[in-house]
């Protein structure tokens, strides 16, 4: 492609920046992996389970990394051995519900500032810039999920509650319908627990009752 200052150029040059982006953290999280004797999904579960009202199933678990239910039971029984998580019946009975142990638990811990050279760059940038910077990176993401290019997602732009433009004001232009409040820019969630995905049943967000 010839054309470095149009908008074709434009377009390319973010997609080559946001490679280089994603090169450099995965490369990170190897390094921080290592450091804990994981691999980097290994180290992707334990982060998960870390969090609160996180996925618990293996299955689920498999779709958000985006990897077989085979590769993610794997991944989950290595870190059994390592005792660092447990299995237990889920609600039905048949599911198995995960669990950091107490020495999970730990490693959690040492893990969640594995990306603080990113963030730590962040830091240096206007809150204006990047709340902006949010919302466009979860409007691409958003459009590649509905081609299938990126699986699960529990984004603002991605739920069924999300109406968008819905205000005058730049900083916040958008509305959550499930609680009811609008939505800054600087606040749109990249894991919401309350998320419902946009092409969910009808009745389904009948049955959901609004938060605070």
């Amino acid at each position: 492609m010839t054309d470095t200052d149009g908008t074709a150029g434009l377009d390319r040059r973010l997609a080559d920046a946001l490679e280089r982006l994603g090169h450099g953290m995965r490369s990170l999280a190897q390094r921080t992996a290592r450091e804990h004797g994981l691999s980097p999904l290994q180290q992707q579960v334990v982060l998960a389970l870390g969090r609160p009202r996180g996925q618990r199933e293996v299955a689920a678990l498999a779709a958000e990394f985006d990897v077989t239910t085979p590769t993610m039971s794997d991944a989950v029984t290595a870190l059994e051995r390592k005792e660092l998580v447990t299995r237990s019946p889920g609600t039905d009975g048949r599911r198995r519900s995960l669990a950091l142990t107490a020495t999970g638990e730990g490693v959690a811990r040492g893990l969640s500032t594995w990306d603080d050279p990113l963030t730590g760059a962040l830091a240096g940038i206007s809150e204006q810039d990047r709340a902006t910077t949010l919302h466009t990176l979860l409007r691409v993401i958003a459009d590649l999920q509905r081609k299938n290019v990126v699986s699960v997602t529990r984004m603002c732009t991605t739920c069924r509650f999300f109406g968008r433009d819905e205000h005058d004001d730049p900083a916040v232009p958008h509305h959550c319908h499930l609680l009811r409040v609008p939505l800054p820019l600087a606040g749109l969630r990249t894991d919401c627990p309350e998320h419902e995905p946009a092409d969910a049943p009808v009745s389904r967000r009948k049955q959901r009752t609004p938060g605070p």
